[in-house]
């Protein structure tokens, strides 16, 4: 289990992300930034943003903390799933925390509980009211909570400008 920061320490953060991120060279840059930042404020030990093409109802993947496993570039099709509808369409964000939450999720449930994860928090990342990617923390033990969505969910405000519309 991740340890809880203070709200000063998480603030403070905050902070940091939104004064780096504001300057960030490029996609990359900006996508590690968030990476670092909810390490420290929520955990995680997958991290990753994925961009969403609505007309093929899919998600690929743009950034991974784990390339070998979860390479940039990788596709899944989410259309007439219930995460889809959940995340994409009513653009909410999702937690998981069991094996079974991650095998009703995801079809690379295996490959998720093969590196030992179970708990999962997926947040849409959206501009101008428009679900444009997510942003998805993954992690060994249960412990998302809405106070860390609250906190995902400003960090995800900086990273629409890093995605296509």
């Amino acid at each position: 289990m991740h340890p809880k920061m203070n709200d000063a320490d998480v603030l403070s953060e905050l902070q940091n992300f939104a004064e780096r991120a504001a300057n960030a060279p490029t996609p990359e840059t900006l996508f590690k930034l968030a990476e670092n930042t909810t390490k420290v404020t929520i955990g995680h030990n997958l991290f990753t943003v994925m961009a969403f093409d609505q007309d093929r109802m899919e998600v690929q993947r743009c950034y991974s903390s784990d390339p070998d496993s979860y390479p940039v570039g990788g596709r899944k099709k989410k259309r007439d799933t219930d995460w889809g509808r959940h995340v994409l369409t009513q653009g909410q964000p999702i937690i998981g925390s069991s094996e079974d939450d991650i095998r009703r999720f995801f079809d690379d449930h295996k490959v998720i509980i093969g590196l030992g994860l179970c708990a999962v928090m997926n947040v849409p990342i959206k501009r101008l009211g428009t679900v444009i990617g997510t942003m998805n923390l993954l992690d060994i033990s249960p412990h998302y909570t809405a106070d860390d969505i609250k906190i995902a969910t400003l960090i995800t405000l900086g990273l629409g400008f890093a995605l296509p519309a």
